[in-house]
């Protein structure tokens, strides 16, 4: 940060029924050494304490502003707090987070040129117990020039190579953004986008940025609360919505070409994740459950969506379903046994429903110093079927052929 720049920050911080962890996150924000900030809480029509606890802080605290409203959702309230945000630039906090009090005076300090359009750093996840770091892939440092940005950048932007790990993190709450940009940006995000509107958000800004600068820094900590740990599905026509939006805005900068591969590799991870049974039918995907007798190894996400797909899809087949986290699945009511219970069980094939490629083979390597044979492992491969699948899911109408995706 350049010796007597202190530019005004403004925090908006979207709020629905979160009162059990809201105090943790305000103070969070208002107790940061960085001092110019404006705060803005939106209060999105919750139905708890939130908003007289809104207000009790705007009454000691005049950077709090409070914005009542009726709830309209996430993308609509975020857009509610960007509309009165006066800060040269904007950043966010989800009412269940929190972030190191030093984060907004470290990120500013390391800035290299007061025009950044973009600030990227890493966040935490916190699970409890356990904490998992997560960065950005390109090296730190500014990117100064569009040339430079669309040379290093763009290539591994949405999927860095890796099925399936993205190249710069989609959540906003781990960027920072010049005022005018976001205030272009986020009103081109619908509201009904439930699934992806982080990534709607900031891969749009990402391409129209000139100058960004991305740090090796993670001062967010995203909680993962247990109820997020159970698996909800969620309808075609929303991934469809998401898939259409970025589809369009990397046409619109001219990038289609380098993009939209790995767009299709995004979007086939969303589907396997979230419209799982979208993928019956597709010979590499059946493959894997043909057995009378099957292991499904994993109990995140990805595995209560297999899990849900067998059950209506193979009720008669017999699956034993293992994590090594069982009793954190059992305590919410998940039929979930340890890995041990796989000796002596007679398996036909053993799916590890992980969606990266990276760590499933870390678990195929663990099964077979267990004993497990290599040909009874299978887990998800991106191949060229699962690439020809596509169109008809994701472009019913008219399905685009002949594009190509990564390994």
């Amino acid at each position: 940060m350049k010796a007597g720049w202190e530019p005004l920050v403004s925090v908006v911080i979207p709020i629905y029924n979160a009162e059990q962890y809201l105090k943790q996150c305000i103070d969070s924000v208002t107790g940061q050494t960085y001092r110019n900030l404006e705060i803005i809480l939106v209060d999105d029509g919750s139905t708890d304490s939130c908003p007289e606890l809104c207000d009790a802080y705007a009454a000691v605290d005049r950077r709090v502003v409070v914005v009542h409203r009726e709830n309209g959702g996430l993308v609509s309230a975020r857009k509610a707090g960007v509309a009165v945000a006066r800060g040269e630039y904007i950043t966010f906090v989800d009412a269940d987070d929190w972030i190191d009090l030093e984060a907004y005076e470290a990120i500013l300090k390391r800035m290299a040129a007061r025009n950044v359009d973009m600030i990227l750093y890493g966040l935490v996840e916190e699970y409890g117990e356990r904490s998992v770091e997560k960065e950005n892939l390109p090296a730190e440092g500014y990117y100064g020039a569009r040339k430079e940005i669309r040379e290093k950048i763009y290539p591994r932007m949405l999927c860095q190579g890796t099925f399936f790990r993205f190249g710069i993190l989609p959540n906003l709450v781990c960027k920072m953004a010049r005022k005018e940009l976001l205030k272009e940006i986020q009103p081109l995000v619908s509201d009904e986008v439930e699934l992806g509107e982080d990534a709607d958000c900031t891969f749009r800004m990402l391409l129209r940025s000139e100058r960004i600068q991305i740090l090796r820094y993670a001062p967010y900590h995203y909680r993962k609360r247990q109820d997020s740990m159970v698996w909800r599905p969620t309808a075609i026509c929303r991934v469809r919505g998401l898939y259409q939006d970025l589809k369009n805005a990397f046409g619109q900068c001219g990038e289609r070409e380098l993009l939209l591969p790995q767009l299709y590799c995004y979007m086939l991870f969303i589907l396997l994740l979230k419209a799982t049974d979208s993928f019956v039918g597709c010979e590499s995907f059946d493959r894997y459950f043909t057995g009378e007798r099957m292991v499904l190894y994993g109990a995140g996400g990805f595995g209560q969506a297999i899990r849900r797909m067998l059950t209506s899809w193979r009720p008669d087949q017999d699956c034993l379903w293992v994590d090594q986290k069982y009793q954190e699945y059992q305590a919410l009511g998940l039929p979930v046994s340890p890995p041990e219970m796989m000796a002596g069980y007679g398996y036909d094939s053993v799916f590890i429903a992980v969606l990266d490629t990276g760590v499933c083979g870390e678990i195929a390597g663990h099964l077979m110093e267990w004993g497990v044979s290599a040909e009874k492992i299978g887990y998800i491969k991106p191949d060229e079927k699962y690439l020809e699948w596509l169109p008809a899911v994701l472009e019913p109408q008219g399905a685009e052929k002949g594009y190509k995706g990564y390994e």
